[in-house]
C-alpha cells in the first residue's frame, strides 16, 4: 500500500539494529497472520484471534530491551499506562458505587480495554520491524471474513435472506458482522485501487483484480445481510469522505490521479446488489413514516403539559381552604398546588415497536434516555464499566422482552461507566494515536493512499459505535482495531527511529 510514487516510502531498520533474529521475526509474523485471519471470524473451534496477539507478546520478551524502550518513548504508550492505572483504581471505586458487583467482575470488564491497548502496542512494534507485511495482513482480514461467511452461510435459507425475512449471524452478532463487513469492504476497495494503480499489466494483475472484486462484492453482501442500519450509515458516510480526502490531498505531493475504473466498477456492483436486496431495506425501514410524527406528538404533549403547569405571574391558583383554617395552613396548600410537577411524555414509549423496522430504534431510544439520566447522576466517575447491565435491569424498561447489557452506544457506555474523567482519558488516547498517523503521513513515512485507507477504517468504526457498543466488549471487534491502531503505532515508531538516526548522523558530522 505504500509506494514511492504515491508520496510515501517506508524506511526499514536493519534487524541487527533492533536485535531481532529472522527466526523470531517469522514467528511473530505467523502470530500476526493468525490474528489477522481470525480477526473477523468465529469458526466454533476456539480459534480466538487474540491468541495470535498473545503469542506476539511472548515473542517480544525474546527481542531484548529494545521493544520496551522504544514503546515507552511514545506519548500514546505513556498515556496508556495512566489510563490502565485509572481503570484499576476506578474498578475499586465502582464496587463502592454498586456493591452487588464484585471487584473482580469490574476489573474483568476493564481488562477488555486494557487488552485492546496493550495488543495495539505489541502489534505496532512488530509491524514497525516489518511494515511491508501490513497490506498482506489487511488482506488476510478480508479473506478470513469471507471464509467465515462461506462456513456459516445458511445456503438453504438464501431466498429468505434476500427477502429480508432472515438475518444470518455468521457466527457473531449481526451488528458486529455489519461493522466488520463495512471495514472489509473498504479495505477490499483500497486493495483494488492499489492493484489497479501500481501492479504491472499481465495475467497476474487480472487475476488479482478479479479476486479483489469478488472480495468487495462478498463483503458488501455481508454488509447488506447484516441488516445493520448503523453499519450501512458508517460505510455510506466514511467511504466517500475518505475517497474525497485522498482526492484533495494528493496534489501537494504530485501524486498520480486516483484511478476511476475500480471506483466505477465497485459503484456498479454496489448499486446492483442494493437493487437485488431492496426487500431488506423495505423491512428495515418499514414504519419510518410513523416514527417522526409519533416523536413530534410526544414533544408537543410534553410542551403543553409544561405550559399548563406554569401559571401566569398575575394568576393565583384557586385553593379551597376551610374557614376555620388559619393562614399558616393555607400558605403550604398554595405552594403545593404551584409546585406539583406535570408528567413528562416519554418519547421512546410513543414508538410503535410492533413494526419490525421500529423495534430496534424504540429500544435504543429508551436505553439512550436511561444512559443520559444515569450519566447526570454521576457525571465525573460514572458507575463502573460492568455496572451498565445492572443499571438497565433495575430500571425495568420495556425492551420488548429482550435483555440488554449495554446501551447500544459505545460513547454513552463510556460516559456512564467511567464518567467524564475516564472518557476524556480514552479520548486523549485516541487523539494521540491519530496524531501519530498524521505526523507519519506528513513526514512521508506513510503514503497518502495508505493514510486514507486507515482513516476510512477508523471512520467506519467511529460511526458504527454511535449505534452499538462494539468498541471493546467483543473480541471480534477488538482484534481488527488492534491491527488498525497497531499500524498507527508502527508508523510512529518508524518515524522516531528515522529522527533518532538523523540526530545521530548529525552528531557524527
Amino acid at each position: 500500500m505504500a509506494d514511492r510514487r504515491d508520496g510515501g516510502s517506508i524506511p526499514v531498520a536493519p534487524l541487527t539494529q533492533i536485535d531481532v533474529t529472522p527466526r523470531l521475526l517469522r514467528v511473530a509474523l505467523c502470530a500476526l497472520g493468525f490474528l489477522a485471519f481470525f480477526a473477523m471470524t468465529d469458526f466454533d473451534l476456539y480459534m480466538r484471534p487474540e491468541f495470535g496477539a498473545l503469542a506476539a507478546l511472548v515473542a517480544m520478551f525474546f527481542a531484548g530491551r529494545t521493544p520496551w524502550r522504544e514503546l515507552a518513548a511514545l506519548p500514546v504508550v505513556r498515556m496508556l499506562g495512566i489510563f490502565i492505572a485509572f481503570l484499576i483504581v476506578h474498578s475499586l471505586y465502582a464496587t463502592w458505587v454498586v456493591p452487588d458487583i464484585g471487584y473482580s467482575d469490574q476489573l474483568s470488564t476493564a481488562a477488555k480495554l486494557v487488552r485492546l491497548g496493550v495488543f495495539c502496542c505489541v502489534v505496532g512494534w512488530w509491524l514497525s520491524v516489518c511494515p511491508r507485511a501490513i497490506p498482506g495482513l489487511l488482506g488476510l482480514m478480508v479473506l478470513g471474513l469471507l471464509v467465515a461467511v462461506l462456513y456459516h452461510m445458511p445456503w438453504h435459507s438464501l431466498p429468505e435472506i434476500w427477502d429480508g425475512k432472515m438475518r444470518p449471524r455468521f457466527g457473531i452478532p449481526e451488528n458486529l458482522s455489519g461493522q466488520l463487513a463495512a471495514v472489509g469492504g473498504w479495505l477490499a476497495l483500497c486493495l483494488l485501487i492499489g492493484i489497479w494503480r501500481d501492479h504491472p499489466h499481465g495475467s497476474r494483475r487480472n487475476w488479482l483484480l478479479a479476486v479483489g472484486f469478488v472480495a468487495y462484492a462478498g463483503s458488501f453482501c455481508v454488509l447488506l445481510f447484516s441488516q445493520s442500519r448503523g453499519a450501512w450509515l458508517a460505510f455510506l458516510s466514511a467511504t466517500p469522505l475518505a475517497i474525497l480526502g485522498y482526492w484533495l490531498t494528493r496534489r501537494p505531493r504530485g501524486i498520480r490521479t486516483l484511478p476511476l475504473q475500480p471506483l466505477v466498477l465497485a459503484t456498479v456492483i454496489s448499486v446492483l446488489l442494493v437493487l437485488g436486496a431492496r426487500d431488506i431495506f423495505a423491512t428495515r425501514f418499514a414504519g419510518a413514516d410513523r416514527m417522526l410524527p409519533a416523536a413530534e406528538e410526544a414533544a408537543e404533549q410534553a410542551a403543553e403539559q409544561a405550559a399548563d403547569s406554569v401559571l401566569p405571574a398575575d394568576a393565583q391558583p384557586v385553593v379551597h381552604v376551610p374557614k376555620k383554617a388559619s393562614s399558616e395552613t393555607a400558605a403550604p396548600a398554595q405552594s403545593a398546588a404551584v409546585a406539583e410537577p406535570a408528567p413528562v411524555a416519554d418519547v421512546g414509549s410513543t414508538i410503535d415497536m410492533t413494526v419490525p423496522g421500529n423495534k430496534a430504534i424504540g429500544i435504543r431510544v429508551r436505553l439512550y434516555e436511561l444512559g443520559v439520566e444515569k450519566f447526570k447522576e454521576r457525571p465525573w466517575l460514572g458507575w463502573g464499566l460492568d455496572s451498565t447491565g445492572s443499571l438497565i435491569e433495575s430500571a425495568h424498561l420495556d425492551l420488548a422482552g429482550e435483555r440488554h447489557v449495554h446501551l447500544h452506544n459505545s460513547y454513552l457506555d463510556a460516559l456512564v461507566g467511567m464518567g467524564l474523567v475516564g472518557s476524556l482519558l480514552l479520548l486523549t488516547l485516541f487523539v494521540l494515536v491519530m496524531r501519530e498517523l498524521v505526523l507519519a503521513w506528513r513526514g512521508g513515512i506513510i503514503s497518502t493512499a495508505s493514510f486514507w485507507a486507515l482513516a476510512g477504517c477508523v471512520g467506519i468504526v467511529l460511526v458504527a459505535n454511535a449505534f452499538d457498543s462494539l468498541l471493546w466488549r467483543f473480541e471480534y471487534a477488538r482484534a481488527p482495531q488492534e491491527l488498525l491502531f497497531g499500524c498507527c503505532i508502527a508508523y510512529a515508531l518508524i518515524r522516531r527511529r528515522g529522527a533518532d538516526a538523523a540526530v545521530t548522523a548529525a552528531r557524527r558530522t
